[in-house]
């Protein structure tokens, strides 16, 4: 909707104006109609109409005086001056002062006003895309740090600022994060919503889309206003947009803002946002958040295998037991701040981790039907992934092995890496162990010092191929007290000694 302002000191003349075309059918809204050029003055600041029509002669200023100043406040303003036919030379020097077209009052038609509006909106269209492509431009010089001082003033642009990030949240997938993209019904509401203004002190400058999924918007702040006007008004335009989004299906996103910052504050705050961005996952989604009230960003190192080999056994254990492992491991990365990095690594090695299990247990997860974008959404996946293997575990087990044999399973998983035999089997669990190694035999097929052995050839497998223990202390972590006695039994299984196997992994 273009926005026009009608001026002129005759009343009879306003109303013939107003009701001489359907303003709004056609697509234009008038915004304010003024009796005299200093009335005028005051609704143009206030309302910022694309075009002006003005009678020529009026009281005190006249129409050429108006155009000059209303020029100087905004030069792509476009203004028609109504005139006489004996205005005619007078109109003419309107041309000069930047007046886009006069039109002879005797002559004033719907037709005719019509037609002249519409070859207005054409050069408003094509001045609106060129000013973009400008705007964009300079913007991006702002945000980068690479428009100098002198280019700042010949923008007019004033000195007071607050930028607005608005970003398209990621979704993750097996582990990964997958860049999304505003979809053009998105990009529509945006431009629709983006450009308004807000109680005559938020004015819209440019927006920028710096990635696919990554837009910037300046906001200049004019007339003297208090900074908690101005902060309620930066929420507002927030809330505003957040609201729209909403409304589309499927758009999952954020907003970063800052409060009110200076020229030189420009790409600094562009940086902190950039970063801070990084841990949306982390945040409630479809929500707008203060850059002042962002914690700053830290990361640190945590070394997963031990929780990894927890959740591993949790896994032949209880479901209960499954949720509280992976509720922990979050939390590791949640509190007392968000860590991204370590998240990464985490999700790195669960998706791993199912794999093998997937693998080895042959149990295949079903297809993931929802996308996932926020930690605790991922937390979730990753619960029902490892208790749908749990289930089918449990489910399995239950069918071919007695409570008794399942307990054995599970005590060898926690404690493989001790001392062990049938004796000390029979001592824990208050039976014979001779009983307890037959009874293992007779259901699994196997004798209970294969199953151990298995089961340690295996951790230490996966040991040597994170390659960060030697074979002396892989030995150890396995429950074998010499390298020597722990390599013959990793070449009788496997094929190969324990030396070679890394080798060959780590050439992989």
């Amino acid at each position: 909707m273009i926005k026009v302002m009608l001026v002129d000191d005759e009343i009879l003349t306003l109303n013939y104006l107003r009701a001489l075309i359907p303003w709004l059918q056609k697509g234009y809204q008038i915004v304010g109609c003024a009796t005299n050029a200093q009335k005028a003055i005051e609704l143009f600041e206030q309302h910022r109409p694309e075009i002006v029509i003005s009678d020529i002669r009026m009281v005190g200023m006249d129409g050429l005086e108006l155009a000059m100043r209303l020029k100087k406040k905004n030069p792509d303003t476009m203004i028609i001056l109504i005139s006489a036919y004996k205005d005619f030379d007078y109109a003419q020097k309107g041309i000069r002062y930047g007046v886009s077209n006069y039109l002879l009052k005797h002559e004033l038609s719907e037709e005719v006003l019509l037609k002249e509006l519409e070859k207005i909106r054409e050069r408003l269209d094509t001045n609106y895309k060129k000013g973009k492509v400008y705007q964009q431009h300079f913007v991006k010089q702002l945000i980068y740090n690479q428009a100098d001082e002198n280019d700042i003033k010949k923008s007019n642009l004033g000195k007071r600022f607050f930028l607005f990030m608005l970003h398209k949240n990621n979704h993750y997938e097996h582990g990964n994060s997958k860049t999304t993209s505003w979809s053009q019904t998105e990009l529509d509401v945006l431009a629709e919503h983006l450009e308004t203004s807000l109680e005559n002190i938020i004015f819209y400058v440019a927006d920028a889309q710096i990635t696919s999924n990554n837009i910037m918007a300046l906001y200049k702040i004019e007339n003297t206003s208090s900074k908690y006007v101005v902060n309620s008004l930066i929420e507002q335009k927030c809330t505003k947009i957040s609201h729209e989004l909403k409304k589309i299906n499927h758009c999952r996103f954020n907003i970063i803002y800052s409060l009110e910052i200076n020229s030189s504050e420009i790409s600094t705050t562009f940086q902190r946002m950039s970063g801070q961005i990084r841990f949306a996952a982390f945040w409630e989604s479809n929500k707008a958040y203060c850059l002042t009230k962002l914690s700053e960003v830290r990361e640190e190192k945590v070394v997963w295998t031990p929780l990894i080999e927890d959740l591993k056994n949790a896994v032949y254990e209880d479901i209960s037991e499954v949720e509280a492992v992976i509720q922990y491991i979050f939390e590791l990365i949640e509190y007392p701040f968000h860590k991204l990095r370590m998240l990464q690594q985490l999700l790195y090695v669960l998706e791993n981790v199912l794999i093998e299990l997937e693998e080895k247990e042959g149990i295949a997860l079903p297809q993931q039907e929802e996308r996932i974008y926020k930690l605790i959404e991922i937390r979730q996946h990753y619960i029902q992934a490892f208790t749908y293997i749990n289930k089918g575990i449990t489910q399995r087990n239950n069918r071919k092995y007695s409570k008794i044999v399942l307990e054995i399973m599970r005590y060898v998983r926690k404690n493989y890496s001790q001392e062990m035999s049938l004796e000390m089997l029979g001592d824990t669990f208050q039976m014979s162990g001779i009983y307890l190694g037959q009874l293992f035999k007779k259901e699994t097929g196997s004798t209970f010092l294969k199953y151990l052995t298995n089961y340690r050839i295996e951790e230490a497998q996966k040991l040597l191929e994170e390659g960060s223990r030697n074979i002396t202390e892989v030995s150890e972590a396995v429950g074998y007290k010499t390298s020597q006695y722990f390599s013959q039994i990793f070449v009788k299984n496997v094929g190969i000694k324990p030396q070679e196997y890394k080798k060959w992994k780590e050439k992989r």
